[in-house]
């Protein structure tokens, strides 16, 4: 299996490589620098964004692979939150959907990473009038919450029967770094409060989650077109 890799260069991200790699995956990471990863004859770098790669060239790369996996975030400084590209996720996975030709054969799966933070409305999803405040002042004070929310908006219309491409956004609680991974539950939506309840996911769980999606051939078509919730098992 061929994975292309964003923010391969992250926190979680970087995990995410080491995990495909480990599972005998070709991985093609498009990466700010070089000096990150380190070098595989299975790993292919590429310093270049979505953003910035030729279309010619993207489309190139996603004609030969089978999935994508996407780690982007925003750097937490004064740059990195308020300057450009603002929609970061969003424009990045626009720019994949659009590459990624009609012509294919085969289904093209696309595991993104998002946040529990990123209500599923049309999953019913609720949440009381003081979240519902925060949630609104956040989206306008701090860019990249609204960014992963037009990024998993995008990939709602596009719906399920936009073949090839299919997705699965996953949602991890608060963030935490751990050496391995360990137990971790999958939730339809949350069950707690992002915001004045929070719960824990581990980095290489994330990585992890995402990994097997694009890997597991029934775990995929569990969560297909659906925007599973993780948490570390207390």
């Amino acid at each position: 299996m061929r994975v292309v890799v964003l923010g391969a260069t992250g926190a979680t991200g970087r995990l995410a490589v080491k995990q495909l790699l480990e599972a005998g995956c070709e991985v093609i990471a498009l990466v700010r620098t070089t000096d990150v990863l380190a070098e595989h004859p299975r790993l292919t770098q590429m310093t270049k964004t979505a953003l910035t790669i030729e279309e010619g060239e993207l489309k190139s790369i996603l004609a030969k692979s089978d999935a994508a996996i996407c780690c982007l975030g925003h750097n937490f400084t004064l740059q990195g939150v308020y300057g450009a590209p603002r929609m970061l996720v969003r424009d990045s996975i626009k720019r994949l959907a659009d590459s990624i030709t009609a012509e294919r054969s085969r289904p093209f799966k696309l595991a993104l990473m998002s946040s529990t933070g990123v209500r599923n409305r049309e999953a019913g999803e609720k949440v009381t009038s003081k979240e519902k405040a925060v949630v609104t002042l956040l989206r306008w004070l701090l860019p990249p919450h609204r960014d992963n929310e037009q990024a998993a908006k995008l990939l709602q219309r596009m719906g399920t029967k936009n073949k090839p491409l299919e997705w699965v956004i996953v949602r991890p609680d608060t963030l935490l770094d751990q050496s391995e991974v360990s137990e971790y539950q999958w939730h339809q939506s949350p069950t707690r409060s992002a915001l004045f309840d929070a719960g824990e996911t581990s980095r290489v769980n994330v990585a992890n989650a995402l990994c097997r999606l694009v890997m597991e051939e029934d775990l995929w078509q569990k969560w297909r077109g659906q925007t599973p919730v993780i948490y570390n098992q207390v």
